[in-house]
């Protein structure tokens, strides 16, 4: 009867050794088939920990414009020079920007573009387009800085004419300094967003001593 006791007794412990294999054996064999590099980027890339976001936001520089000539009595977009005596009709007016900087309000400022940059003041006549675009840091700006080319380079359909600019070819606008919208007078760029600021030329054509006079607005879209 004894025997009988002890075999059954190494019985149920050679089962319950058997059983805790077999369950230990269930639980490891998921975890070492799966390579730890696999499990590690598995956790960081889980919802739990959202994934990073750089600290810099996406400025988009508008422009638009608008010109008139001084005492001129003849269609805005038709020009006569005195010094060859002939008329002709503007095609192009090419302004260079030579460096963008925002001021920061908090912070020191954000270089946001620096190069000889031509485009045309016409290409935006009575509409509105896409000057520069591109990453900023996230900060609170308080006005833009534009550095002009002294140079103004206006292409009629009889010759080209160069200009000189008036006055101070550096600028600096505080945003929305006229007519402001919602009260917003400063730009705040947030990492990951996108901002717009509108830059508003006015042109004034000055033929008979052959400069001219640039009068510019900014505002936050």
């Amino acid at each position: 009867m004894e025997s009988v006791w002890k075999m059954d007794k190494r019985n149920q412990i050679s089962i319950a050794i058997i059983s805790f294999i077999v369950i230990v054996g269930a639980i490891a064999t998921p975890l070492m088939i799966r390579d730890h590099v696999d499990i590690f980027d598995d956790f960081i890339n889980s919802p739990i920990i959202p994934p990073h976001i750089p600290d810099e936001g996406l400025l988009n520089l508008y422009y638009t414009s608008d010109f008139t000539e001084e005492n001129a009595t003849i269609v805005p977009l038709e020009v006569s020079s005195a010094s060859v005596n002939e008329k002709g009709t503007i095609e192009r007016i090419w302004i260079i920007i030579t460096d963008i900087t925002l001021l920061g309000k908090k912070a020191g400022n954000s270089q946001f573009f620096t190069s000889d940059d031509e485009f045309d003041l016409l290409d935006a006549y009575n509409e509105t387009q896409l000057l520069k675009s591109g990453n900023i840091t996230a900060a609170e700006y308080a006005g833009i800085q534009l550095h002009f080319n002294s140079t103004i380079m206006i292409q009629t359909d009889i010759d080209i004419y160069y200009f000189e600019i008036q006055g101070n070819n550096v600028i600096s606008l505080p945003f929305n300094m006229f007519y402001q919208v919602n009260n917003q007078v400063d730009l705040d760029i947030l990492g990951d967003t996108i901002n717009d600021v509108l830059l508003d030329f006015k042109l004034e054509i000055l033929w008979q001593n052959s400069t001219a006079r640039i009068m510019t607005k900014a505002y936050v879209m």
